[in-house]
């Protein structure tokens, strides 16, 4: 499959599309998959900022490194009003600067309009006049997040450029404290409160939204119950505890604290199945034979009481070390049982040609001055496993019925590969010189034989890395098209609808499906609802997940602070034109610029994707082990750089700091109030 060449935007044409900053000196304009994206360079931009939706008229080139320039022209659309600021009183008034760095403006903050805050103070700014070509923005203060020095400031930071909401209102709290918290039999809802069910989580998760019990049958086949948190009997449509759910679309986890979703009257009470409780359930009972075929019995609503809680740590131990407390040996039993299940069915899914990303994960340790202690390498072990068998059955086996009712239901997709990243997954392939052949368009078997081919080598994280990146995200949509990545025809999420929108909306379509017949008009508003909540809980999960990925890229780049100077072995991760990434076996991942590798001059060979020295000839490849010196650790930007191989002399250390240091140092925010002061 040769890659399609794009198409070229001729000099004089007005387009629209969305404009993307990349630093206050340049962007660029996104139109469609089809064309070039258009240089915008730092005298063209207008005020426009990151996301803004513009009018761009195509210039003819200047710089001679793109094949398309443009110059904006008229912002159609602002992305976002408000900022992250840092702000500074002057005589009159005051100003605010923004944290991104992409955002290229100074804003005025009229006296009166700063909330209090004074000179350091992180703050949220409305603007409310945006920058002309001689005057800066003007805007208000809407919050003052905090100083420095105050505890989680740097957090408390991200979420607020992430724009999370993360305080509940009165109203809505007064509505959870009102909510009634009798537990009792009713018809149409099964009674397994006999059953010796538990729950199997993390030692210290307080949200407890699925519970398992597994028997062997008289066939040999097994019965296997999941257990969920019945969110919807609680939270209806129209509540405000409903409304603030779907804005959030979904819990957050951070290093230092959970945003949740809903409140904890219901995330940690009412709804969580607390051991010992009578709790309100939605079931899911499948019968699952010897080959790991999924036969569902029952979905229905329940009452259910956790007969004990366990955690990963002391089943893993239990199993692999025979470690069992007094407590859990009742239990043993039927958690074998429940073993023996999953096994099936991941050897089920592992036949249909499921892909295994097995990446370590890492936590970061904070102590309670959220200062960084330590990384701990997540384990992921037999009764980790065995849970995540368990549910992604469920989530099958609602999928399925959902579909067969024939009305409009939210399934969790996972589309092919793309293409253009597929052809660079096959270049990787093919240089490593593996024996694997890719289709045009594979099937998930073609890539986990991919996957396996590399197990135990140097190049797997590599390609493991490679196959995720041409894989695009997995969303929610109305319209069943799989799951390429566990080769499910028919997913979507049911087992957290403490955590998440979607798995609350699946609930209340069980239910509906159950009890309801709903008329034309209203199956036709709540399509329309489902299409827009599954883009709106799409877009909240992405934000949510980056969030995570900034805050440990935050906590990773501190911990690393006072290893300055020190070696690490490494692992190489990515080759470019401007130098080598490294990931370190902590999880912590840097670049070596290529302008600190002044042993040669080294030349990126794309066709092999490779460093090479013009001189020496000595090679840089992926996948490679290497001997690595951290010569910095950015807090504020969240980079960790590298210099290859070990450095003796601290002079020499000294030197290779103030050069990393100077290279890629930012411009002073200051400068850019010379704009309206010229």
């Amino acid at each position: 499959m040769e890659k399609t060449e794009k198409l070229v935007y001729k000099p004089g044409v007005t387009l629209e599309g969305i404009y993307k900053a990349y630093s206050p000196r340049f962007g660029f304009l996104i139109t469609d998959d089809d064309h070039e994206d258009v240089y915008i360079g730092e005298d063209n931009h207008l005020n426009a900022v990151n996301n803004d939706k513009v009018e761009v008229k195509t210039i003819k080139g200047e710089t001679g490194r793109h094949n398309t320039e443009g110059r904006i022209t008229r912002v159609i659309e602002r992305a976002n009003d408000t900022f992250v600021c840092t702000y500074e009183m002057l005589k009159d008034g005051g100003e605010a600067v923004p944290i991104d760095e992409k955002v290229d403006m100074v804003i005025e903050i009229p006296e009166g309009q700063e909330m209090e805050a004074t000179t350091g103070a992180r703050v949220i700014v409305e603007v409310t006049e945006w920058p002309g070509k001689w005057t800066d923005a003007k805007g208000h203060v809407t919050e003052v997040i905090g100083y420095e020095g105050d505890k989680g400031l740097d957090i408390d930071i991200i979420i607020a450029q992430h724009r999370l909401p993360h305080v509940f209102s009165d109203e809505l709290m007064k509505e959870a404290d009102a909510l009634p918290r009798e537990v009792v039999p009713e018809n149409g809802v099964a009674d397994f409160r006999d059953l010796p069910i538990v729950t199997i989580d993390g030692p210290d998760s307080k949200d407890l939204d699925d519970a398992v019990y597994c028997i062997r049958k008289e066939n040999g086949h097994f019965e296997l119950g999941v257990h969920i948190a019945d969110v919807s009997r609680y939270v209806k449509k129209g509540m405000l505890l409903d409304e603030e759910a779907y804005r959030r679309g979904n819990s957050v986890y951070l290093a230092d604290r959970v945003i949740p979703m809903l409140p904890f009257q219901l995330s940690n009470d009412l709804c969580s199945l607390n051991h010992d409780e009578d709790r309100y359930a939605m079931s899911c009972v499948m019968d699952v034979d010897q080959n790991g075929n999924v036969h569902t019995e029952k979905i229905t609503p329940s009452m259910v009481r956790v007969a004990r809680r366990c955690n990963y740590p002391e089943i893993n131990k239990a199993f692999e070390e025979g470690i069992e407390p007094d407590d859990l040996k009742p239990f043993l039993p039927m958690l074998k049982e429940l073993k023996a299940c999953a096994d099936c069915l991941r050897k089920n899914r592992s036949e249909r040609g499921a892909l295994n990303f097995d990446f370590p994960e890492y936590k970061v340790v904070l102590d309670l001055d959220g200062t960084p202690l330590r990384i701990e390498k997540r384990i992921r072990g037999a009764a980790e496993m065995m849970i995540e068998d368990a549910m992604i059955a469920a989530n099958e086996a609602v999928a399925r019925f959902l579909e067969k009712t024939g009305n409009t239901s939210v399934y969790r997709v996972h589309d092919h590969p793309d293409e253009e990243k597929l052809n660079a997954l096959k270049r990787l392939v093919s240089i490593m010189g593996l024996p694997i052949h890719i289709p045009e368009d594979p099937t998930p078997k073609d890539i986990q034989k991919l996957l396996e081919s590399v197990e135990g080598e140097d190049i797997e994280p590599v390609v493991q890395v490679m196959t995720l990146r041409s894989l695009p995200q997995a969303c929610y949509k109305t319209e069943n098209a799989g799951h390429f990545g566990i080769a499910s025809k028919c997913y979507t999420h049911f087992t957290s609808p403490i955590r998440r929108y979607p798995d609350l909306m699946v609930h209340r379509l069980i239910r509906q499906a159950l009890s309801e017949q709903l008329k034309k008009n209203q199956l036709k508003a709540q399509t329309d609802f489902l299409v827009r909540a599954c883009d709106h809980c799409s877009e909240t999960e992405q934000n949510a997940t980056q969030t995570e990925r900034d805050v440990d890229d935050l906590k990773m780049t501190e911990y690393m602070i006072p290893f300055l100077g020190e070696p690490f072995d490494a692992h190489i991760t990515g080759i470019t034109r401007f130098g080598i990434f490294v990931g370190l076996d902590n999880g912590v991942e840097g670049l070596i610029h290529i302008d600190t590798m002044e042993d040669d001059e080294y030349v990126y060979q794309e066709d092999s994707m490779t460093l090479k020295g013009r001189f020496s000839g000595k090679t840089y490849s992926m996948g490679m082990p290497v001997r690595v010196t951290l010569v910095k650790a950015d807090k504020e930007r969240k980079e960790v750089d590298f210099f290859m191989g070990e450095i003796h002399s601290p002079l020499n250390l000294e030197k290779k700091v103030r050069s990393s240091s100077k290279s890629h140092s930012k411009k002073g925010k200051k400068n850019k109030k010379s704009k309206g002061r010229r």
